[in-house]
């Protein structure tokens, strides 16, 4: 069962990529180069999926100080998602909604074990 189940996790492979009508493609974040929106959803994807994946470990794991680590880890997760989320709101609100959006659809998709 846990062979079967690594598989299905290393099988999917979740594709984010930035939203093409963003108001602030091609905006410069604090002089190093980097589009704002484009690492805001990443962090809020890689944090998202770095959640989901610790909550399966915890569903199959029956050791007690091994749940506590992985609970301490998902609400780091959830800590960085929202610092994240609360700054692409005041970037762009539209394509934090479309980004949030696809990201439930691609989890469903991928992680489709859970009710994203």
């Amino acid at each position: 069962m846990k062979e079967r189940l690594k598989k299905q996790i290393d099988d999917s492979f979740l594709m984010i990529e930035p939203l093409a009508n963003s108001a602030v493609e091609n905006t410069e974040a604090k002089g190093d180069g980097e589009n704002p929106v484009l690492q805001l959803q990443l962090t809020m994807a890689t944090h998202s999926i770095n959640h989901e994946y610790a909550r399966m470990e915890y569903e199959d794991t029956f050791d007690h100080e091994r749940q506590e680590q992985l609970l301490d880890y998902m609400n780091d997760c959830r800590e960085k998602y929202y610092e994240a989320r609360s700054s692409l709101v005041q970037y762009d609100p539209h394509a934090l909604n479309e980004f949030e959006r696809d990201l439930l659809d691609q989890k469903l998709r991928t992680l489709n074990r859970f009710n994203a």
